[in-house]
């Protein structure tokens, strides 16, 4: 039976190479997808953990962009946080029961109230 091999992140093999015996820890920034080193003179260093290449980004199709930001929205990889997604979904979803519920009380006042001639005569109507 063959034990299953941790696959090293590229950004892992970047800071040994760059730095080697030096590096005092590592950690991985799953966010931003990158390899943080501290070093021992108490620095730090960073590296990403994959090759950019624009060519393949560029001939993605809309729903392989879409099944990656859905992949990198449930891992917490993007920029702007779930908490903070979920927050605007509710503020949002407020803003849309308040505007409505304004737009059909504007629309009920307008159909009860409506009659022209009334209009005409409040407009009329001197402000004291």
């Amino acid at each position: 039976m063959r034990l299953a091999q941790r696959r090293m992140p590229l950004g892992e093999d970047i800071l040994l190479a760059r730095h080697g015996s030096n590096i005092a820890e590592m950690t991985q920034d799953r966010k931003h997808n990158l390899t943080r080193a501290r070093l021992c003179d108490g620095s730090i260093d960073t590296a990403s953990n994959h090759l950019v290449n624009l060519n393949a980004m560029a001939s993605l199709t809309p729903a392989e962009r879409m099944s990656k930001v859905a992949e990198n929205y449930t891992e917490d990889r993007l920029l702007v946080s779930r908490s903070e997604i979920r927050f605007m979904a509710k503020l949002s979803g407020i803003w849309l029961v308040a505007s409505s519920a304004l737009i059909i009380g504007f629309g009920w006042a307008i159909y009860n109230y409506g009659d022209p001639e009334m209009l005409v005569q409040m407009m009329n109507t001197p402000i004291m």
